[in-house]
């Protein structure tokens, strides 16, 4: 009986001594997991304190801390681990959120164009539209107005793209009269900063009154009113007449001028170039001499004497101020002016040695 419980302790403690000695040889993977944690921690740390918050690139120690957890491909965060030494993550990554921009359209020029055509007389609107980024433009509105008066919405118009160009034709204003123009541009932010204030509306500067010029005009000059001579006679009364009129297929001016005599009483006066209208009569008013035409139909034209009418070809507007979205950037611009400011001084001439002989004939005068 004492030999089998002998026999039964030594197998005991053989198979104990068999345990330890196969656990020694086996490599322990949680302690190869726990050390590689202890370094992902230690890497941690340190990216923590160098980190830049404005790279986008997620830190390297990420790769990491996943290697410690990767089996087979796939990862696995293994219960028992954290039973042996807690692991810590803290990863970052970092996000630009930039505001929506919204910058005025520009308006360049403003000029009279003609159309054969149509034979229409129209404003030319040309520039480029509101340079945006990060946002959707709800609408863009063409203003105009004359003189003093309030701003009007005249059209709407697209926006192909941010700072694209445009060419906007306005016709059927009043002739005779000088209109400005300008541009609202309104946008929705698609950024998640919303506008401020106010910043969802861009207006453009306003342009330069330009003339809206009727196609055809009259003149009258040196007019005389009908007087008795000295032995009673009638002297009619006369006046130079000039009518102006664009001519659609050359594309100019055309002026036709006559000096024309006020007709006998009773008698029909003659049709002035064509227009249908003839010299009714030359009357002095309390705002000078008047020149009165009249047309087959009854109408009256009244022109004052030497008054000089609105030319039918008028000039436009240009824009001369630098365009804010070409602009370089103040440092650009300062490195520039420098260079600029930077002239090389011109180089100094030889002095040129003086001759000794100062005399009128080449020698001294002594």
């Amino acid at each position: 009986m004492q030999n089998i419980d002998k026999i039964a302790i030594a197998l005991a403690i053989l198979i104990l001594v068999a345990g330890f000695s196969v656990s020694a040889f086996l490599p322990d993977k949680g302690g190869e997991l726990s050390t590689e944690i202890q370094q992902a921690n230690v890497k941690i740390d340190q990216n923590a304190a160098e980190q830049d918050l404005g790279d986008r690139t997620p830190p390297a120690v990420e790769s990491e801390v996943k290697k410690a957890f990767s089996f087979q491909g796939e990862i696995v965060v293994p219960e028992w681990s954290f039973y042996r030494r807690p692991a810590r993550l803290e990863l970052f990554r970092t996000e630009v959120i930039l505001p929506p921009s919204l910058m005025a359209a520009r308006i360049s020029s403003v000029s009279v164009v003609r159309d054969a055509g149509s034979q229409a007389t129209q404003h030319r609107i040309a520039g480029r539209h509101a340079v945006f980024e990060r946002v959707e433009i709800v609408s863009c509105n063409l203003e105009v107005r004359f003189g003093d008066g309030a701003w009007e919405k005249i059209r709407t118009v697209s926006v192909p793209g941010s700072g694209a160009e445009f060419d906007l034709l306005v016709g059927g204003l009043e002739a005779g009269t000088s209109y400005s123009y300008r541009l609202l541009t309104r946008g929705l932010s698609s950024s998640s900063i919303a506008f401020t204030s106010g910043g969802d509306l861009a207006t453009s500067g306003e342009s330069g009154a330009v003339l809206f010029p009727a196609n055809s005009m009259w003149r009258v000059s040196g007019a005389q009113i009908g007087r008795l001579d000295s032995t009673g006679n009638l002297i009619p009364g006369r006046v130079t007449v000039q009518f102006s009129h664009w001519d659609w297929e050359s594309g100019r001016t055309k002026r036709n001028t006559k000096i024309i005599t006020e007709s006998a009483e009773g008698q029909q006066a003659d049709e002035l170039f064509g227009t249908g209208l003839h010299l009714e009569r030359i009357q002095n008013t309390n705002d000078g001499r008047v020149v009165v035409l009249k047309s087959g139909t009854g109408t009256r034209l009244y022109l004052k004497n030497n008054e000089d009418p609105l030319p039918l070809d008028p000039d436009g507007w240009e824009n001369l101020s630098d365009d804010p979205a070409v602009q370089p950037l103040d440092e650009e611009k300062a490195g520039t002016e420098a260079e600029e400011a930077k002239v090389d001084p011109d180089p100094e001439k030889p002095v040129r040695p003086r001759p000794t002989g100062g005399g009128l004939f080449g020698g001294d005068d002594r």
